[in-house]
């Protein structure tokens, strides 16, 4: 998948803009930050609550991956080329929900 078909299966759902976030394209909700492509142009940084959080990650483990700089928080980094469709969908839709409750993207202690 590119970057370009998930962002238009993002900007198909209410609410959801074209932003940017670190000098590079981004969806929020409500001006709400859900996802940005990452600066090599083959991965997303996604936020995602923590409910779906720890499911998708053992779930999806050759898609989905952190780095030190998201551990501990709700979101991580996904492969665009490995992403099916409907996992997508799947991660669009969670995060989408998230993204009016900044309450809860607090940190993991």
């Amino acid at each position: 998948m590119t970057y370009d078909e998930f962002f238009s299966l993002a900007l198909q759902r209410e609410d959801c803009i074209e932003g940017t976030s670190y000098g590079t394209p981004a969806v929020k909700r409500k001006s709400r930050f859900m996802f940005r492509l990452i600066e090599d142009g083959e991965t997303i940084a996604i936020k995602i609550d923590w409910l779906s959080h720890d499911r998708l990650l053992a779930a999806y483990s050759e898609v989905l991956y952190k780095t030190p700089h998201y551990t501990g928080y709700p979101a991580f980094l996904v492969h665009l080329d490995h992403l099916t469709p409907e996992l997508a969908t799947e991660l669009i839709q969670i995060s989408y929900e998230d993204a009016p409750s900044p309450a809860r993207t607090l940190k993991r202690s």
